[in-house]
């Protein structure tokens, strides 16, 4: 291109061998660089290499790799340092000539005139204006890159999706500046462990990505650990005066190994881990297995047929009896979810109720609930019978505070007295941000509805819980009284349980008694009240029997 005259004074073509290495540039792409023949003729790639900007040299030589390799277009806009020091902005464009697989050609254009329109629009085209951080699609295009390395090579990687745990309930709650903020806190802390050659982005909402070229499955599967407690010491948010770390679940996916795999499928992998993980519990770590595909196809089922449930009439409710542990009285029963699938028959709560929590979808089902438990328990109270209705509330039903309206619009529709019913609210539900539940609590109490802590005992600071939270009952889990009477440990958790409710006016009902062993423990610790198999089974409430379980009660009560 000796001689070659470039038309535009910031513009300038060039051309590459591939066969046989050779760089050609014209008297334009010569100035661009503050160059003339005499500094290099014809230049090479250490050479140009060199005066690349050195935070631009890794994604421009990436870059320059593929497009050989693939034999593909491309567009770099990246920086360098001519030899007076000068930084300027480039515009590389390139391809193949038509049959030719060998001949690369190209311009070369010197943007750094119009930065403060052309690199802003750039910048805001390929990266979050919130974090900074690459945006979904120049993510994709770098993950791209790398796996077309990948292909080529014998080294392959990882590829990490990042997930906030509970990110809606912290902007429903907190709001979305707080949430922001999180977010932000977020791609800090990740920005931290990044080494040179990784690359980050941000996909959308709480949800980022993380390439790990060269990384092999225990090296990713490590770093994903570091990853989630360093979001967990970093993600703070001040809720009541006190401060509270967010989680973030992870899910690992290694590419690379002679697989042909497409950023989008890896991504999915990715995802697919990070989405078990979740159901795990908050702040876990998953790696990718074929078997996720055809787990996580069933959840999509579930959540599909669970939209059409109520309209549909699959919902039921079936009662299980509390029973007085001293003369086998009935004091209340606990309405329990039952999903009579119209193609798979009965579905377990422990399947369809976590999908329904993860897709946003309990609060319909919960009011659902709340509705027909609340009607059919004022058919008692028609009848002279006192016995209470006792309900289970949701996390998001709580958070979203709302179901103080929610319980006033029940009660005044079914007649059902505020003191006849129980919500009870699982205790993994109140183990991380209780200060924002606690109103919402006092409001509940504070119209005569009484409030009980289910599946008691099994959280790490469950006898904490009782001194600060706004409750009438608590609930022993079934983990705990399956263990009696045998069990020294259970034994001295549930004396402790029951002696703190004692302490501080708390009504104790046990969970899951199934043998006369149990009850008769359970009694001789001081429990009152007790809900089980010796007693009766989940049933239809017009099978509940008021008059009580006396005779179950005698049985169990004979040593």
């Amino acid at each position: 291109m000796h001689g070659f005259s470039d038309p535009l004074a910031d513009h300038g073509a060039w051309e590459y061998d591939v066969r046989t290495q050779e760089i050609r540039w014209s008297d334009g792409v010569y100035r661009i660089h503050g160059l003339t023949r005499d500094d290099f003729d014809p230049p090479d790639f250490d050479q140009i290499r060199a005066l690349v900007h050195p935070e631009d040299l890794e994604s421009y030589a990436l870059s320059i790799r593929s497009a050989i390799a693939d034999r593909t277009p491309f567009t770099i806009q990246h920086r360098i340092v001519r030899p007076d020091g000068v930084v300027r902005t480039l515009l590389v464009r390139g391809a193949f000539l038509q049959g030719q697989r060998d001949r690369l050609v190209g311009t070369t254009q010197d943007v750094t005139g119009r930065q403060g329109i052309d690199e802003r629009l750039w910048h805001l085209a390929n990266h979050d204006p919130l974090t900074g951080l690459f945006n979904r699609r120049r993510f994709l295009e770098e993950l791209e890159r790398e796996l077309a390395v990948a292909r080529r090579g014998s080294t392959g990687g990882a590829v990490l999706m990042i997930d906030v745990d509970r990110f809606k309930d912290i902007n429903d709650t907190l709001g979305h500046v707080t949430g922001d903020a999180v977010l932000v806190n977020i791609a800090n802390a990740l920005r931290d462990r990044l080494r040179a050659t990784d690359t980050l982005g941000r996909l959308g909402g709480d949800e980022f990505a993380l390439v790990l070229p060269g990384c092999p499955r225990d090296a990713a599967t490590r770093l994903a650990g570091e990853i989630s407690a360093a979001i967990s010491e970093r993600a703070v948010v001040r809720i009541a005066g006190r401060d509270r770390r967010a989680t973030a679940s992870v899910g690992v996916a290694q590419f690379g190994d002679g697989r042909d795999v497409a950023p989008d499928e890896v991504l999915v992998e990715a995802d697919l881990a990070m989405y078990t993980a979740k159901a795990r519990g908050p702040g876990e770590v998953e790696v990718f297995a074929e078997e996720m595909r055809t787990e996580f196809s069933a959840r999509l089922r579930v959540e599909a047929d669970l939209r059409d449930a109520i309209e549909r009439n699959e919902f039921e409710i079936a009662y299980q009896p509390l029973v007085s542990l001293l003369d086998g009285a009935t004091t209340g029963c606990e309405a329990l979810l039952r999903w009579n699938h119209p193609r798979r028959g009965r579905i377990p709560p422990a399947e369809f109720i976590p999908v329904a929590e993860e897709h946003g979808l309990m609060g319909r089902i919960g009011a659902w609930v709340l509705e027909e438990a609340c009607v059919e328990g004022a058919g008692w109270h028609r009848d002279g019978h006192e016995a209470f209705v006792s309900v289970n509330v949701s996390a998001q039903q709580l958070a979203r505070n709302h179901i103080g309206e929610l319980v006033d619009g029940v009660l005044r529709r079914s007649g059902l007295p505020a003191s006849s019913l129980w919500l009870e609210v699982a205790e993994t539900a109140l183990l991380h941000d209780i200060s924002p539940l606690v109103p919402t609590l006092h409001a509940v109490r504070e119209r005569g509805v009484r409030v009980a802590i289910d599946d008691f005992g099994g959280g790490t600071s469950s006898l904490g819980l009782l001194r600060v939270l706004p409750i009438d009952a608590i609930k022993i889990d079934r983990v705990f009284v399956a263990g009696l009477p045998d069990r020294s440990d259970d034994r001295a958790t549930v004396a402790a349980a029951i002696s703190m409710a004692g302490e501080l006016g708390l009504s104790v009902v046990a969970e899951g008694v199934e043998d006369a062993g149990q009850h008769r423990e359970l009694r001789e610790l001081g429990c009152e009240v007790a809900q089980g198999f010796l007693y009766a089974k989940p049933q239809p409430i017009e099978r509940i029997s008021l008059d009580g379980y006396p005779d179950a009660v005698e049985l169990a009560s004979v040593d």
